[in-house]
C-alpha cells in the first residue's frame, strides 16, 4: 500500500483496489493459472473502507471460466473490503433519456495499454472524472462537508470499442438515474456508450460514525432535479 493510493478521506481510493485486483490477475496468468481471456465487463463492490496500513493488501481469487472473482483486504483480516469480477461476457448498453452533465474525456499516452488503446483502469479512473465532474451542484448542497459526504458503493463498469489516444477529447455524459434513501445511482457514458459506460451506486456517507447516512432534502432536490426520467 502507498500514500497515493488514498483519497481526501484517507481511504484507499476506488480506483486503486482495482489495481490490486489488476496485478494479482496478470500474476495468475503470469504463472499460467489463467488464460488471458478479452474482459467485457468490470464489475467492482466497495463492503467497507480499507485505510492506510503498514500490513499487505492481499487478494484471493476464484476463477470459473467466464468469471474471475476477486476479494480485496488487508492481511489479517478475514473479510473482504472490496470484490472485483471481471467477466468474458458482454454487459447489456444502457438506456439513459438526455439531458445530465456532458464532460470532455481526454485519454493520455499514460493511460494505453500494450495494446495501444485506454486500460481498463485508466477507463476506471475516467468514468470517476467525468462523473466527479457533474457534481458541483450536489457538493454545494451539503450542510456540513467537513463531516457529510459520499462515497462510492459500487460501480460496474462495461466495455466498448476501444478507445485510442487522440488530440481531441472523446465525449463524456453522466445521469442520475435513481434517487433512495441514502443513496443514488449514475450512468456514465463515454461517445453515448459506444466506448463503453458504468453505472455507479453513490451512498451518502458520515465522517464521524463512519457509517452510512440519509440523504439531506437539499441533496434529494438536487438529485431528482437531475435524475432521468429513463
Amino acid at each position: 500500500m502507498r500514500w497515493a493510493d488514498l483519497d481526501e478521506l484517507s481511504h484507499v481510493n476506488n480506483v486503486v483496489y482495482l489495481d490490486y485486483a489488476t496485478e494479482a490477475r496478470a500474476a495468475h496468468i503470469r504463472n499460467g493459472e489463467l488464460d488471458d481471456r478479452p474482459v467485457r465487463t468490470v464489475e467492482v463492490e466497495f463492503l467497507r473502507p480499507m485505510l492506510l496500513s503498514r500490513r499487505p493488501v492481499l487478494v484471493e481469487s476464484s476463477d470459473d471460466g467466464v468469471r474471475l472473482v476477486q476479494d480485496v483486504r488487508p492481511s489479517g483480516s478475514s473479510s473482504a473490503f472490496a470484490r472485483v469480477t471481471w467477466s468474458d461476457e458482454a454487459g447489456a448498453e444502457p438506456t439513459v433519456a438526455a439531458g445530465g452533465h456532458r464532460h470532455d474525456v481526454r485519454v493520455r499516452l499514460s493511460d494505453l495499454g500494450t495494446d495501444g488503446n485506454a486500460s481498463v483502469r485508466a477507463l476506471f479512473e475516467l468514468v470517476q472524472e467525468t462523473r466527479v465532474s457533474s457534481f458541483g451542484p450536489l457538493r454545494a448542497s451539503v450542510a456540513d462537508p467537513t463531516t457529510q459526504r459520499l462515497v462510492v458503493a459500487r460501480i460496474d463498469l462495461r466495455l466498448g470499442d476501444p478507445v485510442p489516444w487522440r488530440p481531441e477529447a472523446y465525449e463524456g455524459r453522466s445521469v442520475v438515474t435513481r434517487v433512495g434513501r441514502s443513496s443514488f445511482s449514475v450512468t456514465t457514458l463515454f461517445e453515448e456508450g459506444r466506448l463503453g459506460s458504468a453505472e455507479a451506486v453513490m451512498v451518502a456517507f458520515d465522517l464521524t460514525t463512519q457509517r452510512s447516512r440519509v440523504l439531506q432534502e437539499a441533496e434529494r432536490e438536487v438529485l431528482l432535479h437531475e435524475v432521468s426520467p429513463g
